[in-house]
């Protein structure tokens, strides 16, 4: 196995279950266990994400490429193009957000961000995001032509992205702390289980070997008793 099959086996499992499964695959992976542990828990929205790469394959494959022509677009500034793709790329997200009737809020703006950097669309396509991309976006919303260059609205929109990496993150280290104590106190719960299992086995063993001590010493007694009459039996023939 190579770490592309351990990030697939991995970001493809339910994301409730990546925490217990991670830690397992690492110890079956001798030479991978360190690069394996440092894999990150999706968010619940990369997840999603993740999920429909996988279950709706040529709806992201479609989604990606009005990405890459939006890209195009924007470079030679074709006004006309950049609102045609965006009327397809706001079709295209309402269509697969749609799909997942418990959508995480950010879904939507997760998958515009990854089809606006070449790098994350190849994770969506890979199904292995696993928080919102770094980059703010194309530069333009809905309303298809370039959008406003204010410094305001760009440091607003930093502060947003970083106020959401910062919780996304935090939210997947919590989340990631809780299933480590849940699978601590399970295995606590099971080994002091075998203790009071071993203790108890104890207490039987110290019955049994009490009760074999008594057969023993009443056994004991009663050769000696049998050695005795032996020896007034053997005095009586003597005497005759």
């Amino acid at each position: 196995m190579d770490l592309d099959e351990a990030m697939d086996r991995l970001y493809g499992r339910p994301r409730a279950e990546f925490i217990a499964a991670r830690d397992k695959l690492a110890k079956s992976q001798p030479g991978l266990a360190d690069r394996i542990r440092k894999l990150r828990k999706p968010t619940v929205a990369a997840w999603q994400a993740n999920h429909l790469s996988r279950t709706r394959r040529k709806d992201i494959a479609a989604l990606v490429d009005i990405g890459r022509q939006l890209r195009a677009a924007q470079e030679s500034l074709n006004g006309p193009e950049l609102r045609e793709l965006s009327g397809r790329r706001a079709g295209a997200l309402d269509k697969l957000v749609a799909r997942l009737p418990d959508a995480a809020p950010d879904l939507r703006e997760l998958l515009e961000r990854s089809i606006a950097d070449p790098a994350a669309a190849d994770d969506l396509l890979a199904g292995r995001l696993v928080t919102m991309p770094e980059t703010t976006g194309w530069g333009f919303g809905d309303a298809p032509l370039v959008a406003s260059t204010a410094p305001v609205d760009r440091k607003r929109a930093e502060e947003r992205r970083r106020a959401q990496q910062a919780f996304d993150d935090a939210t997947a280290a919590s989340e990631e702390a809780q299933q480590q104590l849940d699978a601590a106190e399970a295995e606590l719960q099971s080994r002091t289980d075998h203790v009071q299992r071993l203790q108890n086995d104890l207490v039987e063993a110290r019955r049994a070997r009490d009760a074999a001590a008594t057969a023993a010493k009443e056994r004991r007694q009663e050769v000696q008793r049998r050695a005795k009459d032996v020896r007034t039996a053997e005095a009586r023939l003597a005497g005759l």
